[in-house]
C-alpha cells in the first residue's frame, strides 16, 4: 500500500459520476461504498475503499444486513429492505458487482453497469435486483435522432445461476460467484 495507492482509493470513492452501493445493519452501522478503511502494509499506513468481500462478508456483517442501497450519480435511491421488521437476521442473501469492459484498441476500461441484489427464492435462485446502466439501449429514428433512451436506474428480475441481460446490447451474464458474494443456496 503506498501513498499513490491511498490517493487513488479517495479520489475513486468521491468520484461524483458513479453509481456506488451502502448498506445497514441491524445493529444500525452504516457503511458505504465510499467508506475508507485504514491498512497498514509493510510498514505503510494508508487507506482503502470498504470491500464487500473483505469487510461485509469476511466481517460476518452479511448475515445482518437491514439495507442495501444503490445510489445512483443523477440523485436517485434504489433500496432493497433485507429484514422483516424487527428481525435481527437478514431473511434474504444480499449481493453485488460491477463490472468493467476494456477498450480494444487502447480505449481503456469504463464500467458498464452496478447491481444489488437479494435471493428471493434461495431453492430455485430467483432474485431481485436494481441496477444502475452506465450505457442504457438508445433508439434512434431513421435520420439519427434520438427518440428514447432507456433509463439508467433498471429494475430487474432474475436468477442467480443463469443471470440474464436487461437489454440486448450485453451479454448475458450467466452464473454468479456465490463464494465471492457470500452465501450458500
Amino acid at each position: 500500500m503506498s501513498i499513490l495507492t491511498s490517493v487513488y482509493a479517495i479520489a475513486d470513492a468521491f468520484d461524483p459520476g458513479r453509481a456506488y452501493w451502502s448498506v445497514e445493519t441491524t445493529a444500525g452501522k452504516v457503511w458505504s461504498e465510499r467508506s475508507l478503511v485504514p491498512t497498514w502494509t509493510k510498514g505503510i499506513r494508508g487507506v482503502r475503499k470498504l470491500d464487500w468481500l473483505w469487510d461485509i462478508v469476511g466481517t460476518g456483517d452479511i448475515k445482518h444486513l437491514k439495507f442495501v442501497t444503490l445510489h445512483c450519480p443523477d440523485g436517485r435511491k434504489a433500496i432493497l429492505e433485507m429484514t422483516e421488521p424487527g428481525e435481527r437476521r437478514a431473511k434474504w442473501p444480499a449481493f453485488q458487482f460491477r463490472t468493467r469492459s476494456v477498450g480494444v484498441m487502447g480505449g481503456g476500461d469504463r464500467l458498464e453497469y452496478l447491481v444489488i441484489g437479494r435471493v428471493i427464492d434461495p431453492a430455485v435462485g430467483w432474485c431481485e435486483c436494481f441496477i444502475w446502466d452506465y450505457f442504457p439501449k438508445e433508439t434512434r429514428d431513421d435520420k439519427g435522432e434520438l427518440i428514447y433512451r432507456e433509463p439508467n436506474l433498471v429494475a430487474w428480475h432474475s436468477n442467480i445461476h443463469n443471470f440474464g441481460a436487461w437489454r440486448d446490447t450485453m451479454t448475458p451474464l450467466t452464473e454468479l460467484n456465490m463464494e465471492v458474494q457470500g452465501f450458500k443456496l
